[in-house]
This record gives structure tokens, sequence and C-alpha cells, in this order.
């Protein structure tokens, strides 16, 4: 027993002593300063490329601007297929237009199902809302009006914004992972509450939502 603790602290030491050449190597202290600014800039360029090409925000496009938007230089594209009246498609709208900052990698666009027939013939949107995610100018997958995002099921309307954020990440157009019990529980140690939001409804002066101290029940 003794010899395995006298091999434990050798390897220790060996430990600490490569840690300490490192700290006393400014030459190789500075390759990792070098490799993170690189990072950093790729990151950053990276950011604003997928800006520059209208993704960061929820936007509505019409018809027209409908292939060139969803088979340009963006791998995924997520069109809402709305109608202005549904109160359903307001509510999609209402999570994603907080999704969309979040998510870069995907842009996130609206379109008017009234005013762009052909495209709702050719990809048989036959339910509002409809959204449909592309990657590559293909569509791979789509979510009709709010499939399986209900807290409860008596109230189809009210759901997270996480339930959303989910799907999109099954579908690969976003990358996103529901907080485990052992995360959710660290956070409460360290006094952060993960929030949701949830669409309560209608009230008179319009529709308003509520923050949940939970994010996908």
């Amino acid at each position: 027993t003794d010899g395995n603790v006298d091999n434990a602290e050798s390897e220790d030491d060996e430990s600490d002593d490569e840690y300490n050449d490192l700290l006393n190597d400014d030459t190789e202290l500075e390759a990792i300063r070098q490799r993170r600014i690189q990072q950093m800039r790729a990151a950053q360029m990276k950011v604003a490329e997928h800006k520059a090409l209208g993704h960061g925000e929820l936007r509505t496009i019409v018809q027209d601007e409908f292939l060139p938007e969803c088979t340009g230089s963006s791998e995924w594209v997520a069109v809402h297929f709305f109608h202005k009246e549904f109160e359903r498609c307001k509510i999609m709208d209402h999570h994603l237009k907080i999704i969309a900052p979040q998510h870069l990698t995907c842009k996130f666009l609206r379109m008017d199902a009234e005013k762009a027939p052909f495209f709702v013939h050719k990809l048989q949107v036959k339910t509002l809302p409809t959204l449909i995610v592309f990657q590559e100018g293909k569509a791979i997958d789509r979510m009709m009006g709010f499939e399986g995002l209900a807290i409860d099921p008596s109230e189809p309307d009210k759901w997270h914004t996480g339930r959303l954020q989910h799907w999109l990440a099954s579908t690969g157009a976003i990358k996103y992972t529901v907080p485990t019990e052992e995360l959710r529980e660290e956070m409460r140690q360290m006094g952060i509450k993960p929030k949701g939001v949830v669409w309560s409804g209608t009230s008179r002066n319009g529709f308003r939502s509520t923050r949940y101290d939970s994010d996908d029940e």
C-alpha cells in the first residue's frame, strides 16, 4: 500500500513539474494565447457571416424571395408559413423571435401563406402554422401546428420555447440540450433559475406571455 502511495505521489510531482515547466515556458504560453485569439476571431467572423446572410432575427419574406433565401448560402433555414389572423401563428412567431437571436446557425423566416399560393401548393402546406426546416435548399422536416409542444394537452397553446428548440435541434438546424436535473441543481445552488417562456393566451390588450421556472416541463 505504501508503495502505491509513493508511486501516486511521484506521478503527482511529475505532473506538477510539467505544469510548472509549461507556466515557465513563455513560448508555449504565447502559442496557446495565439491559438485562443485565432479561435475567437474565427468565431466572430462566423457570427458576422451569419448576420450578413440574414440570420439572428425572424424576417418576413414574400413569395419571390423564397427560393433565393432558402437555396442561397445558408445551410439551415426554417420557414414559418402563417396567416395574419390566426392566433396560433402569432404564438409561433412569438417563440421564433426568441429563438432566432440565440441560434445563428439557422436562418428564421416567415411567409404569408395567403400570398404564397405556389409554395403552399408545392410544399403541401395544409395546416397553419407550419414550420418547415430546409437543409441546403431541401425540406427535411416540418412541424404542423404545435405537435408535441403542449405542456398540458388540455391547454395546447401553452408550451415553453425550449420545447420548440428541442424539436429544431432534433432536425439538426440548431444545437440545444435540455438541462439535466444535475445541471438544474447546480444552477439552483448558484442562484441561477432556468426560465422558459410560456404563451398564456390573450388579454384585452392583446397577446401576452408568462415566464416559468422550467424550460422543458
